[in-house]
C-alpha cells in the first residue's frame, strides 16, 4: 500500500483539475510514488519493465469533471452570507458563458474572499481524494478492526494525524479531555453571560457534556493526535448496530485549547463525512448547538443543509 502524503495529495489535486491530459498514479518499489501523465507510460515494453513500472503499480485519479467545478463554485457562493458579492458570484454562474473566467475575475476585486474560495476548494478536493484512498484501502482490506469491519484512511497532514477513534484504547483519554474542555465551557458561558442567564447556559452544556460524556463507550468516530502522538481533538457519533446504521448524530466534537485555528475541526468533520459515505450511513445529524461561524461554512461545503435546530447531510 502506497502512502499517501502531502506532496502526493498536492500532485492530485493539481492533475483532477487538469480538463486537457488524463494523469494517473505510479506506485513502485523502484520509483517511489508520483503522478504522471498516463501518455508517457508504455508498460508492455522491455523498457517498461526495465523502469520497475507494472500494470498493478499503477492507480486512476479521483475523477474531476468541470461539472464538479461548477458545483464547487455553486457552493462557495450560496456559503457566503447575503452581500452584493454573492449576488454577483451566482449572477456569473447563471450568464452560462465564461463561467470560471469571470467567477475568478469577481474574486480578484475581493481578496478576502478569495482567500477563503481557495480554502474552501482545496477542502472539497481533498475530501474527493481521501474518499478515493479510503476505496482503495478498503479493497486492499489491509486494516481490519476487531469486528471484521476496514479501518478508514488514517492520513497524516500537516503535523496532525486524524484516525479512527479506538473505543478501548482511546475512551479514558477522550472522556478526560472532554471533561476539561467542558469545565472550561461551562466557565466562559458564565464569563459571557452574567447572572442567571450564564448559569442557565453553563447548566445547558453541562446537561449535553454529561451525556456525551456516558457515550463514549459506545461511540465511533475519529481522534486527531500530534506527531508525537499527543491528544488534539475529536469527532465521536452515536448509530445504531453495524447491520442496521442508516443515520448517525453527532455525539461531540472538540479541539484542545492551543490547536485552534488549525483546521483540525474542519478536517474531521471531512473525515467522518467521507468514512460514512463508505460504510452505509445514510443520514448524519449535528445539532446547532456544536456549530460556530466558521464550521457552519464547512458543513455546507460538505452537502449539509439546514432543518430547524439541525444540520442534516444525506448520503444517497
Amino acid at each position: 500500500m502506497f502512502p499517501l502524503s502531502e506532496p502526493v495529495i498536492s500532485e492530485i489535486i493539481f492533475a483532477m483539475e487538469n480538463q486537457t491530459e488524463e494523469f494517473v498514479l505510479v506506485a513502485s518499489a523502484q520509483k517511489g510514488v508520483s503522478v504522471v501523465p498516463f501518455s508517457s507510460l508504455s508498460y508492455d515494453s522491455d523498457s517498461a519493465q526495465d523502469s520497475g513500472i507494472r500494470p498493478e503499480d499503477i492507480y486512476s485519479l479521483p475523477k474531476w469533471f468541470s461539472s464538479d467545478g461548477f458545483n464547487l463554485l455553486e457552493s462557495f457562493a450560496k456559503s457566503l452570507c447575503s452581500s452584493p458579492v454573492r449576488d454577483e458570484l451566482l449572477g456569473v454562474l447563471s450568464n452560462g458563458r465564461g463561467v470560471f473566467k469571470n467567477f475568478k475575475n469577481v474574486l480578484k476585486n475581493h481578496p478576502d474572499i478569495e482567500r477563503d474560495f481557495h480554502r474552501f476548494k482545496e477542502r472539497k478536493m481533498r475530501s474527493r481524494v481521501e474518499e478515493w484512498y479510503a476505496s482503495l484501502r478498503e479493497n486492499w482490506s489491509q486494516e481490519k478492526s476487531a469486528d471484521g469491519d476496514t479501518l478508514s484512511l488514517c492520513l497524516i497532514s500537516d503535523g496532525f494525524s486524524f484516525s479512527r477513534y479506538d473505543r478501548k484504547a482511546e475512551s479514558g483519554c477522550v472522556e478526560s479531555e472532554l471533561r476539561i474542555f467542558s469545565e472550561k465551557k461551562e466557565d466562559e458561558l458564565k464569563a459571557a453571560y452574567p447572572g442567571d442567564a450564564g448559569v442557565l447556559l453553563a447548566d445547558f452544556w453541562n446537561i449535553r457534556s454529561s451525556r456525551a460524556l456516558g457515550e463514549i463507550g459506545g461511540a465511533d468516530g475519529f481522534v486527531c493526535r500530534t506527531a508525537s502522538d499527543d491528544f488534539v481533538g475529536c469527532l465521536l457519533f452515536s448509530s445504531g448496530p453495524a447491520d442496521a446504521r442508516e443515520s448517525a448524530t453527532l455525539t461531540t466534537c472538540f479541539v484542545k485549547d492551543g490547536f485552534h485555528g488549525l483546521g483540525i475541526a474542519e478536517r474531521l468533520f471531512e473525515t467522518c463525512v467521507s468514512f460514512m459515505r463508505g460504510h452505509g450511513i445514510r443520514t448524519f445529524f449535528v445539532a446547532d448547538f456544536f456549530m460556530s461561524e466558521s464550521l457552519e461554512k464547512v458543513l455546507f461545503g460538505l452537502g449539509f443543509e439546514k432543518i430547524h435546530s439541525f444540520y442534516v447531510a444525506r448520503f444517497f
